[in-house]
């Protein structure tokens, strides 16, 4: 018992220091691209700082509890919260699959129900080992013990499912940056990361079926080194990134000041589709691997689709000038053709070029 208390003080003491580091810095850093991605890990320690206090303040001792339910709930908004961060830094925007959402919500919901009724009503198990569960199902309805068993398995099967999401983004993303001929070094060291955090929450799940005071005290202790590592590794990107967003930085501009710039040349620089990075770097008058850290960790997209974004936005600014036809726009945005301009356009803002230009101008004339 002193041993689980002892590992689980120093853990949340750990992970506290580790938040508060984390938090002054990111809150003191400028607003920017990167603003949206600091939020998400500040959310990440606030979450893992919830689930060391679930264990370390409940009356129970949970450690040697299995199929607990607050732990497995606190647990579950830890993964939730790793498939967020895995999401926003690869595509540079939170989770957006909203019918993949709705189930890694709703199914936890609606099996906690029942649980929540059981708990309101007083007649809940607590479940020290697993001659307790097995006398459980050996009552005449055991209804309360399936229950607690079917609120188990949903969780765990939404936990593999994102586990299996989160490899096939890691792999898609990879990919499409060896394809822009990009720095994949970012995302290999990120990787790392990623598969240290997921061993250790594959880990602590396994935890909620060992009712073992040592396993969850060597646990504890593995994540002590988890969060320190995982510190360190965000402080030291801050600190590179830190020179890529200084207003000292190349004669007194940031990187997204001088890129913003080169968009808003004439003609549109990105007309040119035959741009690589390198080109590209060269043109804004910066280095290639300052570009390629932009697009990546910044705007969180691969070279081509931050590209085509570009395009986008500009295609937009320019159809709001009524004197020039759709087709010169596609062209001067850099596509081949209007169709391919107008596929793109209705693909990113919902709508063909034609039919946003007449809502401009409907707007304008009332």
């Amino acid at each position: 018992m002193i041993l689980s208390y002892a590992t689980s003080l120093v853990a949340i003491a750990a992970t506290a220091i580790c938040f508060i580091i984390i938090t002054l810095m990111y809150w003191r850093s400028p607003s920017g691209p990167l603003t949206f991605k600091r939020r998400v890990i500040i959310a990440d320690y606030c979450l893992l700082l919830l689930y060391l206090c679930c264990h370390f303040f409940r009356s129970r001792n949970d450690e040697t509890e299995i199929l607990c339910v607050p732990s497995i709930l606190s647990l579950y908004l830890l993964w939730e919260s790793f498939l967020i961060t895995c999401t926003t830094f690869s595509n540079g925007k939170i989770y957006a699959n909203k019918y993949a959402l709705l189930f890694y919500n709703l199914l936890p919901l609606s099996l906690l129900i029942p649980q929540m009724i059981y708990a309101a009503n007083g007649h809940i198990y607590h479940f020290q080992n697993y001659d307790q569960v097995v006398q459980a199902l050996n009552q005449a309805i055991p209804m309360e013990a399936y229950m607690r068993i079917a609120f188990v398995a949903g969780i765990i099967l939404c936990m593999i499912l994102m586990i299996v999401e989160i490899l096939l983004q890691q792999i898609k993303y990879k990919q499409q940056i060896i394809e822009d001929k990009g720095d994949i070094r970012g995302v290999a060291r990120r990787n790392t990361l990623y598969l240290g955090t997921g061993i250790l929450l594959v880990t602590i799940t396994i935890g909620q079926f060992i009712p073992t005071i040592t396993f969850h005290a060597i646990l504890k202790i593995g994540i002590i080194f988890t969060v320190i590592a995982i510190t360190r590794f965000y402080v030291n990107l801050h600190k590179h990134i830190k020179k890529l967003e200084s207003h000292s930085y190349n004669r007194g501009k940031t990187i997204k000041e001088k890129i913003d710039q080169w968009l808003d040349q004439e003609p549109f620089p990105l007309s040119n589709t035959e741009l690589t990075m390198e080109k590209t770097a060269a043109s804004i008058g910066i280095p290639t691997m300052a570009l390629s850290y932009y697009i990546y960790e910044f705007a969180g997209k691969t070279f081509l689709s931050w590209q085509s974004e570009c395009r986008m936005l500009q295609c937009r600014e320019l159809l709001k000038d009524n004197n020039k036809n759709i087709s010169e726009i596609a062209y001067e945005c850099g596509y081949s053709d209007l169709a391919a301009m107008s596929k793109a356009f209705k693909k990113r803002f919902g709508v063909a070029p034609t039919v946003y230009r007449k809502k401009l101008s409907g707007e304008k004339g009332q």
